[in-house]
């Protein structure tokens, strides 16, 4: 007995270690080898339940979190991680149903596949706006989707932000599960936008295409907003508009940031305006969601005209602080 409890112990262990440096697939495997000699504590169901909702299945979180809630019905931490998932799951799959993307691949879409000195095949798809790679390779249907959703995310967010990329857009999309190499992105980052775009998600197979989506739509955004300003946009309207672009926030998100509010943890406006990799790791969640419910707030107030005009101001080099007011014939720049 005891040699089976150190053994589940171990994988525990193991899971628990490879889930905080993002290796999502690993941890989901060890967890499942450390039940096979110990199923008695419902917090490693929910810890399960937490790696499959990073790697996009729904299902199976729910399934395990149900389980651990059969250990221990009155566990809060399990029932509020069962309320998220069943909203994130909810939303995504509407955002993807509801996305009116064709099933059907047409014979002129012709990517190329690198097999030769790479580490894994890899896909590439170009055309006069874009040029694309997916590692390694996912299906030719699911490689048309994404080239839908890319193609969607430049004509919804072009209308809004009034801006149109005028050169061929660079896009990485690499599946993190077996990297050979690492990202230059922290491992809590799922994309980044330094002169041409770059998306990681963590699966053992096909993405999940709701959330892949809204990252192309957060890394977009970030593109749009260099071309419209040149570097000059405050970070909090920066990853705000970004956050706001690519989805609205969750309800536990704002319930996230009311309880910041009433803890007073919320970060003043100038901590929001240094770049969030030099927060605290406490209050970068934080600031992502403080700065989307503040670009919220401008949008209520003003519509997208108002957006676009305060970025045509700041693109002039006219300081945030007039051009809020300029734009907003009032300050309301949060202190």
């Amino acid at each position: 007995m005891h040699k089976t409890s150190s053994l589940a112990l171990s994988y525990f262990q193991q899971a628990a270690a490879c889930y905080q440096k993002a290796q999502y697939v690993e941890a989901i495997q060890h967890y499942l080898l450390g039940l096979e000699y110990d199923q008695s504590r419902y917090h490693i169901y929910a810890d399960l339940a937490k790696a499959y909702e990073m790697v996009g299945k729904w299902e199976q979180a729910l399934f395990y979190l149900d389980i651990a809630l059969q250990l221990s019905p009155d566990s809060q931490t399990v029932l509020r991680r069962k309320a998220r998932i069943k909203e994130e799951k909810k939303y995504y799959q509407t955002l993807i149903s509801n996305s009116g993307l064709v099933e059907n691949v047409p014979p002129n879409f012709t990517p190329i596949l690198q097999t030769k000195n790479v580490a894994r095949p890899t896909q590439i798809v170009t055309s006069h706006s874009l040029q694309w790679t997916v590692e390694p390779a996912v299906s030719q249907k699911t490689l048309w989707h994404i080239y839908q959703l890319i193609e969607k995310t430049n004509n919804e967010i072009g209308i809004k932000l009034h801006c149109y990329p005028q050169h061929q857009i660079q896009i990485t999309i690499i599946n993190t599960y077996d990297l050979p190499t690492q990202t230059l992105m922290p491992r809590w980052a799922s994309g980044c936008y330094n002169g041409q775009i770059q998306v990681c998600y963590c699966a053992d197979g096909e993405p999940e295409l709701g959330v892949l989506y809204t990252l192309i739509r957060h890394e977009w955004t970030h593109l749009l907003i260099d071309m419209l300003i040149h570097g000059n946009c405050p970070m909090w309207l920066n990853e705000g508009l970004a956050q706001t672009m690519a989805r609205p926030l969750f309800s536990f998100e704002k319930l996230t940031l009311h309880q910041a509010n009433y803890n007073g943890e919320l970060p003043t406006i100038s901590e929001l305006n240094q770049p969030f990799t030099e927060l605290p790791t406490s209050q970068r969640k934080i600031a992502y969601l403080q700065s989307a419910a503040i670009v919220t707030n401008l949008i209520d107030e003003g519509g997208f005209s108002s957006i676009q005009q305060l970025l045509h101001h700041l693109g002039n080099g006219i300081p945030i602080e007039i051009a809020m007011q300029q734009t907003y014939q009032k300050p309301v720049i949060p202190k």
